[in-house]
């Protein structure tokens, strides 16, 4: 949430393997500590500040923990994001009554080392994306992309969110970190162009490390 003070719940582990991941300790099953829901709430009520907007529930993917989160919040029922590779659209379903946003990604092929592995994401990303129109829950959609990123695949992308999303849903290019990987930025602004002609898209870096904020 861009602007807004959060307090994060990063749980570990994750289902994919993304070439981009920004956070490769997190990908890990098993390290991290275990918390009970008190001692969880505890925690958050020690961080908790007046400018506090939500939770921010990120890992790894925390849709392989949907049953700790749901019965989290359920308990302690906090404004909450959920920051997720939306590739568990069954996860997803179980948590659209406790959770209020959803950041959900939409991965390219140039993510992962096949073809075939990014197909199996991104039908499931799609059937995600189903759950959230369903459900009417509030979410945007996020697409890391890098200065060599097709404009065809890109397209093809579109066509099919256009089948299924509102037009209301925003789009988020994030470019790649760090930026001094970018030679050029002209992609950017291409990218952009594109994705406007549908729907409503923004250009956000990855604000916490511009910030060094870990």
């Amino acid at each position: 949430m861009i602007g807004k003070r959060q307090i994060f719940i990063r749980f570990s582990g994750c289902n994919i393997d993304c070439k981009y991941c920004d956070t490769e300790d997190s990908k890990l099953g098993g390290i991290g500590k275990y918390y009970s829901y008190g001692e969880l709430n505890d925690i958050v009520q020690s961080l908790m500040t007046p400018d506090v907007h939500s939770l921010e529930i990120t890992g790894g993917e925390p849709l392989l923990h949907s049953e700790y989160i749901r019965e989290f919040l359920s308990t302690y029922p906090y404004t909450a994001m959920l920051e997720t590779n939306a590739t568990l659209p069954d996860n997803l379903s179980s948590l659209t009554d406790v959770i209020d946003i959803v950041s959900m990604d939409i991965k390219l092929p140039e993510h992962f080392n096949s073809e075939d592995e990014w197909n199996d994401v991104y039908k499931n990303e799609l059937k995600s994306i189903r759950v959230m129109e369903e459900a009417n829950i509030k979410y945007y959609i996020k697409i890391v992309v890098s200065q060599t990123t097709s404009i065809k695949i890109i397209e093809d992308i579109l066509n099919d969110l256009r089948g299924i999303v509102s037009s209301s849903v925003e789009v988020v290019i994030q470019p790649v970190s760090p930026m001094s990987l970018w030679q050029s930025k002209e992609n950017l602004f291409v990218l952009s162009e594109i994705v406007g002609k549908y729907f409503k898209v923004s250009v956000i870096p990855q604000i916490h490390k511009y910030m060094e904020i870990e």
